[in-house]
């Protein structure tokens, strides 16, 4: 029967009167067969089918829900109840299968021995996008030399088929979408491989930072002794841009002190020098930087990677991924290089002129999530309720969700779910599970290798300071470090390592040092994690165990050392002959947070130590506690067992809320804040008032509980815009600050003033000078995580001793984007590579648009508009994977005499960090359009040009036609019958040109 492609709305079923009965010898054989063979009761009912009637029906298709005409099924009009599911009576042939789908068969012939027997047919093996299986001969029914399948078998190939009676179609669904030109898929031809056009630029560079300060006093104790004057100056100098294939960095730091005393206590003139400190400070401002002290390189690297491997040469600093290793750390001068059998990228640092090492020192608990489902259906990872991923699911039924980052999700209050569908346009899914997660300490996904090795001498060998020392130095200076990690499933990560280590005894300079560890994820909610490290002088055992619902935290550290008494830094007494030392510590952290307005916490140590520090306790606590009454009033308080040491602040903000002019923006902010705190050297009462958005008044008062003496702070703060001041120069909005102050302490006063200007463009600068001002009161303070039983003392101020300090700063980040100059700001952060398109334009057509649409190898991206110029636009296209791609340039904002034409579509390259230049040169082409007098159809209509064919269109409904991308020039349009006109493009479009039939067909 021939086939009549139809739209579906016209569809009729049709049935043909062919009647098939197999021969009953042939069919109980085949039974025989399948039983003989341990086939399912199910196979022999399939094979029953082969006496029942069978005729062909047209039915329409539709494929993902898009019409494909209609086709002739196989129909079986058994009416026996076993057989009521339609799916069971429609059959598709192989071939209208292979053409729908695009899924290819290839005949699985019978083996030889069995060829003579008539009841073995051949089965299929099918290949998919999803997967391969397999048909079996008991699923095929042939028909007039054609094979068919049912449409409930489809289901085994990951295609779900359904007969809709109302319909009267075949509606097949599955999770790839068929092309329309499956001539590489059917014919097995590798796709050739197209020309670059253009390449990535080879050298340039990115960015500019500069970092300068300096500092001015003159300091006395007393009138009786000398007073001296210091300067410092330091400055920091960075670029970092890209080269042969990879990333470079460089920084420089400079430095210069000057010192001396003015005037001393046997000098017969008392009087100080006035002009003594303002020279050295005004000295400093104009110091060149070539006339410093001293200069260094601080930094120097390239680095370059690719898909599993990276590469840094140059300064270099190992990783510190090795959690509670005892790594060397120490900074060293040659190559690194990093692998990982997934992708390197995700774990390399950021390169800028400041970056040290090659991979980043982050945890990165990336997870796998894997499962079985539907064959050919979709699995949809939901997180919360929202769906975040969708992936097919193979003929094999299973699915996999690759690299989810659980170090992102807190699975206290997060509900992570895998919905399966049968189809990819299925509403309703088969089934919702839920997914049981936990966090590993780990920077390896799961089954991801990650490994690091480097090797060069120790230190920075840039500098010529370094070289000497080193060149001094009897100790061995190689440096080499080996580091792994390996993520064996979403529960374990395992990591160790070798290296050198500084802590190598001159007598043991070739020893290395080796570690190991494990975390394990205990449950959503515990983790736990064990180390070993041995190095020539020590060994190091450590464990934690964390546990953390929504409202607790805990955290439990354990570690064992053992470490050669020669290595100890003060004499031992009483421990004879014992040449090694023995160390134990405990660490338990408690965090409880009953509301969101309250957290406790306590901290215990516990420390067995071989060698006591005088006067300490071997069990010490930490505790604190932190309330918010009400959206002004906060309080916490805290106490610390060593040294007997409380704290308590209480703070008070008087908060408003200001509706602006147009009653429709709203304004928020603290009008006044007055706060109490202490501690066990003093106690402070301040307070701050808003006078107005600009404006701020504050003072304090502070009581010293060793002698009662009392410092009295104040200062008056204004904030302003200095955009139209500074906008000659480019700089942008601005936000710069007044600030004056005083302080009273002991009888004497002090003063300050201080200017500070920052800018969104990464412009920070700063000046201030101080007469005797007093900073703060000598306190101590400490931190709750403390392993080696020291405290971070607050640096004592006793400022009023300087009797004048002045200070600047000045700070600024100069970027270059790509086929710019340099500009203020910081480059927008990328490790990506990006494309910058070139257009070329006519001037009285500019393109000037913000953003601009392209597509790179038909995915849509948007790009930026960089600059514009009469006939010259750029714009970028940012974050792109390295790669080769087909650029096409969307014609929505383009100008219509420019969209008409045929636009470029060159092949590009993109690689990191490099940018890669496309230039397009847009022409304007013009069109013409008009329709035929007799208004006909289907009427072929020529364009010459100097006895050449241009284009060929084809009328359409009365007779219209419309040609487009003719440049300037003079054409003929014509069309067999009708008579010719010729037709002079300019600047524009021609249109309403009528072809009159000619005469002799008109009389026709």
């Amino acid at each position: 029967m021939n086939k009549k492609i139809t739209p579906l709305r016209l569809a009729t079923l049709v049935t043909l009167p062919y009647v098939v009965v197999y021969c009953p010898t042939a069919l109980a054989q085949m039974q025989s067969i399948a039983a003989n063979s341990g086939a399912s009761v199910s196979s022999a009912k399939a094979a029953a089918k082969s006496d029942k009637a069978l005729t062909l029906t047209l039915v329409g298709v539709l494929v993902n829900g898009q019409e494909q005409g209609n086709i002739d099924a196989l129909y079986e009009s058994d009416s026996d109840a076993r057989y009521d599911n339609q799916n069971n009576r429609y059959y598709l042939s192989v071939d209208d299968l292979a053409a729908l789908t695009q899924v290819s068969f290839a005949t699985v012939h019978r083996q030889d021995h069995d060829r003579a027997d008539s009841s073995h047919k051949d089965a299929y093996k099918v290949s998919t996008p999803i997967g391969e299986t397999q048909i079996s001969a008991d699923k095929i029914v042939s028909y007039r030399g054609k094979s068919y399948l049912s449409l409930s078998t489809l289901k085994k190939l990951g295609i779900t088929a359904d007969y809709s009676q109302p319909d009267l179609a075949i509606i097949l669904n599955m999770g790839w979408r068929p092309s329309k030109d499956a001539t590489s898929q059917t014919n097995g031809n590798t796709p050739k491989k197209i020309p670059i056009d253009y390449h990535p630029s080879r050298a340039g560079l990115l960015g500019l930072s500069f970092d300068s300060s300096l500092s001015a006093s003159e300091s006395r104790d007393d009138q009786n002794k000398a007073s001296s004057t210091n300067r410092q100056m330091y400055a920091d100098i960075g670029a970092y841009g890209y080269a042969f294939g990879g990333v470079w960095g460089i920084n420089a730091r400079g430095y210069d002190y000057d010192s001396g005393s003015e005037y001393g206590a046997g000098s017969e003139d008392k009087r100080p020098n006035r002009d003594s400190f303002g020279k050295t400070a005004l000295d400093g401002f104009g110091y060149l930087p070539s006339e410093w002290d001293d200069w260094e390189i601080d930094n120097l690297y390239w680095a370059k990677s690719e898909k599993h491997l990276a590469t840094r040469l140059g300064i270099n600093r190992p990783n510190s991924l090795g959690q509670g290793a005892q790594t060397s750390g120490s900074e060293f001068t040659g190559a690194m290089l990093a692998y990982s059998n997934q992708d390197i990228s995700r774990h390399l640092s950021y390169f800028d002129e400041d970056s040290r090492s090659l991979l980043q020192n982050t945890s990165q608990d990336y997870q796998h999530l894997r499962g079985t489902g539907a064959a050919g259906g979709v699995a949809e990872l939901r997180i919360s309720g929202r769906p975040v991923a969708r992936v097919q699911i193979g003929l094999d039924g299973r699915y996999e969700f690759l690299n989810l980052d659980v170090s992102q999700l807190s699975l206290t209050d997060t509900v992570v779910e895998v919905a399966i569908y049968a189809y990819p346009l299925a509403r309703q899914p088969l089934d919702i599970r839920p997914i049981l997660l936990g966090k590993r300490r780990t920077n390896a996904a799961t089954d991801e290798l990650i490994i690091e090795a480097g090797i060069g001498r120790t230190g920075n060998l840039i500098n010529s300071d370094a070289r000497r020392a080193i060149n001094n130095n009897d100790n061995s200076d190689t440096a080499a470090h080996l580091y792994t990690e390996y993520g064996v499933n979403n529960r374990l990560a395992v990591r160790g390592g070798v290296n050198t280590n500084i802590q190598n005894l001159p007598k043991d300079n070739d020893s290395i040092s080796w570690h190991a560890g494990a975390n394990y994820s205990l449950s959503p909610y515990s983790n736990a994690d064990i180390s070993y490290a041995n190095t020539p002088t020590q060994d190091l055992w450590q464990a934690q165990l964390q546990y953390q619902r929504k409202k607790v935290w805990a955290n439990y550290q354990y570690q064992a050392r053992q470490y050669d008494k020669t290595v100890a830094n003060t004499s031992l007494q009483n421990k004879g002959s014992i040449d090694r030392l023995s160390d134990r510590r405990h660490q338990l952290l408690l965090n409880y947070s009953p509301s969101d307005q309250t957290n406790i916490s306590l901290n215990q140590y516990y420390d067995d130590l071989a060698i006591k520090k005088p006067n300490s306790d071997d069990y010490y606590a930490y505790t604190s506690v932190n309330h918010r009454f009400n959206e002004s009033l906060n309080a916490g308080v805290n106490w610390n067992s060593r040294d007997d040491r409380y704290g308590y602040r209480l703070t008070w903000q008087d908060g408003y809320n200001l509706r602006a002019k147009d009653n429709a923006t709203q304004m928020s902010g603290t009008r006044n804040t007055i706060g109490i705190s202490g501690d066990n050297d003093s106690d402070t009462l301040s307070l701050r008032h808003q006078l107005d958005n600009w404006t701020s008044l504050g003072q304090s008062i502070s009581r010293l509980h060793e002698n009662n003496n009392v410092l009295y702070q104040g200062d008056i703060s204004h904030r302003f815009d200095a955009s139209h001041v500074l906008h000659n120069i480019g700089l942008g909005s601005t936000d710069s600050s007044v600030n004056a102050g005083y302080s009273l302490y002991d009888g004497q006063v002090g003063w300050l003033v201080d200017w500070q200007l920052s800018t969104r463009k990464g412009i920070d600068f700063s000046l201030g000078y101080k007469h005797r001002y007093v900073d703060a009161v000598p306190s101590s303070r400490y931190t709750d995580l403390i392993n080696d039983g020291s405290f971070i003392n607050e640096r004592e101020l006793p400022a009023w001793t300087q009797n004048n300090y002045v200070f600047a700063k000045l700070s600024f980040d100069l970027f270059k984007a790509p086929k710019q100059g340099l500009k203020f700001g910081n480059y927008p952060r990328q490790s990506a590579g990006n494309v910058v398109v070139d257009i070329n334009h006519h001037a009285d057509s500019p393109i000037d648009h913000d953003s601009m649409r392209f597509e790179l190898d038909n995915q849509e991206v948007k790009a930026s508009l960089l600059a514009s110029q009469p006939t010259r636009s750029q714009y970028l296209i940012s974050n792109i994977k390295a790669g080769d791609y087909t650029l096409t340039m969307d014609s929505e904002n383009l100008p219509l005499e420019y969209s008409t034409g045929e636009l470029q579509t060159p092949r590009i390259r993109v690689s990191n960090y490099a940018p890669t230049s496309v230039p397009l040169q847009l022409e304007k082409s013009y069109g013409v359009s008009g329709r035929l007098a007799d208004a006909k159809d289907g009427v072929v209509v020529t364009v010459y040009q100097e006895n050449k064919l241009v284009q060929r269109v084809t009328t359409g409904s009365y007779g219209y036609y419309q040609i487009f991308g003719l440049s300037p020039g003079t054409y003929t349009v014509q069309a067999k019958g009708y008579e010719a006109q010729k037709v002079d493009i300019t600047n524009d479009f021609v249109m309403q040109v009528m072809l009159q039939p000619t005469p002799h067909s008109a009389t026709q």
